[in-house]
């Protein structure tokens, strides 16, 4: 009898909290295979989840949607060989998160367009988280959120405790009407239950850009994307080694945010701090203020301090420029 496994999407734009989501998740499921997607090629998220008792694969260096399809295909068909032949814990579901600028309809596609992945995998949910504080803006500003939201058979609302109660309603209106079959949860710090990975709902196909039940099908069809989003988002990154002093290194942010302005995406590293045992956790939203918190230990064995940076525009060498600058202020700071 063939076995055919469950494939559950998580999506959702950049800094809307799928990583604190899919954390909450491995603390309390230990049957999950885990498909990290990232933008630029040096991996974060991998290492935040790397104390996972569960397989965790990165694909990095692009997005899943378009530029490293191929990629998904093969780390699909080796988790399941692998799992066949007993050499990783025997999950019972698949977990792929994407890139925030990924259109998940050409992540379907994946398994649409694969007879072999197709016979062996099947699709669960879509599961998109929306930032409740800067999704009103997302709507309007990135159209991969539009994707996202339209893709979705689950919609989570996150960091709910940071927005007061009034400005719910508008986000759902909108929410709403791009995707009214859509189911919608409101989270706090990523807690979601376990349990919605086991649901399934029905599949939709896309027609005309709008999402429309499959009726009557023995055997519904997957989502399948008519083009994957234009990407304006672009990423560059960066590693070093050894330590550098804590206010040495809010010059450098402060400096690095300015070059951006309001052209920054989202940025995400793991820094080597003078005085800490693990590295400091710097995360940044756009226009927001950075969020630090020190990790009480280094994920895994790479202890490289790294910064991955992704810019919105029309030109793709933007990011590497401003890290270009951050590295020469780096490196006139520690000589």
């Amino acid at each position: 009898m063939t076995t055919i496994l469950p494939m559950v999407v998580l999506t959702g734009f950049l800094g809307s909290g799928k990583t604190t989501v899919l954390n909450h998740w491995l603390s309390r499921r230990d049957d999950l295979a885990v498909v990290i997607n990232e933008l630029g090629q040096v991996g974060i998220d991998q290492a935040l989840v790397g104390e996972a008792s569960v397989p965790v694969s990165l694909l990095a260096g692009g997005c899943v949607c378009c530029t490293v399809q191929g990629s998904l295909r093969t780390t699909l068909r080796n988790l399941f060989m692998a799992r066949a032949a007993g050499d990783v814990p025997r999950f019972s579901t698949v977990l792929v998160e994407t890139t925030g600028a990924a259109d998940p309809f050409g992540v379907t596609s994946v398994l649409e367009q694969d007879p072999w992945l197709r016979r062996h995998f099947q699709l669960r949910s879509v599961i998109t988280t929306v930032d409740a504080r800067s999704g009103m803006a997302g709507l309007s500003r990135h159209p991969e959120v539009i994707e996202q939201v339209r893709a979705a058979d689950v919609l989570l609302l996150t960091k709910a405790d940071q927005v007061e109660l009034e400005q719910r309603g508008p986000l759902e209106a909108a929410l709403a009407e791009l995707n009214s079959a859509a189911e919608r949860q409101w989270s706090e710090q990523g807690r979601v239950e376990p349990a919605l990975l086991d649901r399934a709902f029905p599949r939709r196909c896309r027609v005309t850009g709008q999402l429309s039940a499959v009726a009557g099908a023995a055997s519904p069809p997957l989502l399948v994307a008519s083009q994957a989003s234009r990407h304006r988002l672009h990423a560059a990154d960066l590693r070093w080694r050894g330590a550098v002093d804590y206010f040495a290194l809010q010059s450098l942010w402060a400096d690095l945010l300015e070059r951006c302005g309001p052209r920054l995406a989202r940025l995400k590293a793991l820094v080597a701090v003078d005085k800490l045992d693990g590295p400091l956790l710097v995360q940044g939203v756009g226009g927001q203020p950075l969020e630090m918190s020190p990790l009480p230990s280094w994920p895994g064995d790479d202890d490289d301090s790294r910064l991955v940076l992704i810019t919105d525009g029309d030109d793709p060498a933007f990011p590497g420029q401003c890290l270009a600058a951050f590295r020469a202020e780096l490196d006139s700071i520690r000589h």
